[in-house]
């Protein structure tokens, strides 16, 4: 059944989601295009609507997919959708799932249309392109990453896939417990406030755990040039503190430096709560007006 709920959410969502893709990749191909018949004043206009429109891209899918959850869950299609003999657990994981998939694809076709239209105008020769990727590889080296490449690609596409997930399961989550029984008054405005709410504390929560939980990145330039980084079990607060009490007995051109982290070790908790109340307040049918 599961399998059945995510094939009728892709039809639903693939009636508009992917034209929204289309807009980003027809303007980027017009911009080519006037580019290469060096029309220069249609280029510019299409090159900065090009740009607009993979920036735009990306709020336009989640609001798309946003919209989509509460209108099928809590507005006309609501009685049908959790009337459905399914777990309610898997309704929520199946408009997850397939907001994932478009969210992530959105960030794709916009870095995808991005890196097309900057080779097409800036990579004219196979030799400028050779110098593109030999600055890349000195910015690798300077940063401490040269060998560990892949390692990097990793920790980027985790925290690549944990922040869509994140972005949400915090928009389902307002939307679920807004459209509880106790604010059918407020309409859309209860999801709206509970979203605010819920940005703030979350705000204030990541805010304290990057500063007292012990973990953190530590960063250590020598005369201006990165020399380490590593992780270490301190507090960006201790750091901060220890800055102001030796500021004048800082070694000559060493500078260290530790961002926190902690808030990572948070956000898998963070996350896993929001999803059970989301899947529980489903469950209980609380939110059908």
């Amino acid at each position: 059944m599961f399998g059945k709920l995510v094939k009728h959410e892709f039809r639903a969502t693939a009636r508009i989601i992917p034209f929204v893709f289309l807009v980003t990749i027809f303007l980027a191909l017009v911009h080519v295009l006037t580019g290469r018949l060096n029309l220069g004043a249609l280029s510019k206009i299409s090159l900065v609507l090009t740009v607009l429109m993979c920036f735009a891209q990306i709020p336009i899918t989640f609001a798309l997919l946003i919209w989509r959850y509460y209108k099928n869950m809590y507005s006309n299609e609501a009685y049908l959708t959790q009337t459905l003999p399914v777990p309610p657990s898997q309704l929520l994981w199946s408009k997850l799932l397939v907001g994932y998939v478009w969210a992530a694809a959105s960030y794709l076709v916009a870095a995808a249309v991005g890196f097309g239209v900057a080779a097409a105008d800036l990579f004219k020769t196979s030799a400028e392109f050779r110098d593109f990727r030999g600055e890349f590889h000195q910015l690798l080296t300077f940063v401490g990453l040269e060998d560990h490449q892949a390692v990097m690609i990793f920790i980027l596409l985790v925290l690549f896939s944990i922040s869509i997930v994140t972005l949400l399961a915090e928009a389902y989550f307002a939307i679920t417990v807004g459209s509880s029984s106790k604010m059918h008054g407020l309409g859309i405005g209860g999801p709206i406030l509970v979203f605010f709410a819920e940005y703030v504390v979350l705000q204030v929560v990541n805010t304290a755990a990057v500063l007292f939980i012990p973990l953190g990145l530590q960063i250590m330039s020598k005369n201006g040039e990165l020399s380490q980084f590593k992780l270490v079990s301190q507090t960006m607060f201790s750091q901060v503190m220890d800055s102001l009490n030796n500021s004048g007995t800082r070694n000559a051109g060493m500078d260290t430096g530790i961002i926190g982290i902690g808030s990572m070790i948070l956000l898998p908790f963070i996350l896993a709560a929001m999803l059970i109340i989301t899947s529980r307040f489903i469950a209980r049918h609380t939110s059908i007006k």
